[in-house]
């Protein structure tokens, strides 16, 4: 017999969208520590010299999405990442060209809403790394008239048997884990340096 358990509405405010999204190749992460006690991934290990890399996107652009697809008992939950990358330029195209590379392979992502939670995305317990987020579709649009919308839009996407875990250990930015580092390539690539 399944259980169901209640929802309590949080007392802070709860605001949506991410506020932070970090990318790294599947291949690269050689652990993932999850703790079946708080039902929450603790720890992302990377190989040697492989960062977690962080992409500034356009404002209130990001949006990491799950659901249930299929009919009971044939169900899964599609994970969707997606966001803009804020010009609609050549070096907004060669950063949607180097992602759409790497998730031929595929990509785990942490990411942080909104209003302070965290997810590991594109990994779970029951299958590791098997099921990795891969483009799903991507876009350069520059408009046809000033548009605040222009640039170009990434989704990454999965499948699995689960929702994803909440991430409850550092994140890149806090810098206190030497696993995890942080380059950010789209800034690289937008100053010339790629």
């Amino acid at each position: 017999m399944a259980s169901i358990s209640g929802f309590t509405r949080p007392a802070e405010r709860c605001e949506g969208g991410l506020s932070d999204v970090w990318l790294a190749a599947s291949a690269d992460v050689s652990a993932c520590v999850y703790d079946r006690g708080a039902d929450a991934v603790t720890d992302v290990t990377l190989r040697g010299g492989a960062a977690f890399v962080r992409y500034e996107f356009a404002e209130d652009t990001a949006r990491y999405r799950q659901y249930v697809s299929g009919d009971y008992p044939k169900v899964c939950v599609v994970h969707e990442l997606s966001f803009s990358l804020a010009r609609a330029d050549a070096h907004a195209c060669a950063a949607l060209a180097s992602l759409t590379i790497a998730a031929a392979q595929g990509l785990v992502a942490l990411v942080r809403t909104a209003s302070g939670g965290a997810f590991l995305a594109g990994w779970s317990p029951e299958f590791g790394e098997e099921c990795p987020l891969r483009t799903a579709s991507a876009e350069v649009d520059t408009r046809a008239l000033y548009d605040e919308d222009s640039g170009a839009l990434l989704v990454l996407r999965s499948r699995d048997v689960s929702f994803s875990k909440p991430f409850t250990g550092t994140l890149p930015e806090d810098g206190h884990d030497d696993s995890v580092t942080v380059t950010n390539r789209y800034n690289r690539i937008a100053d010339g340096e790629e």
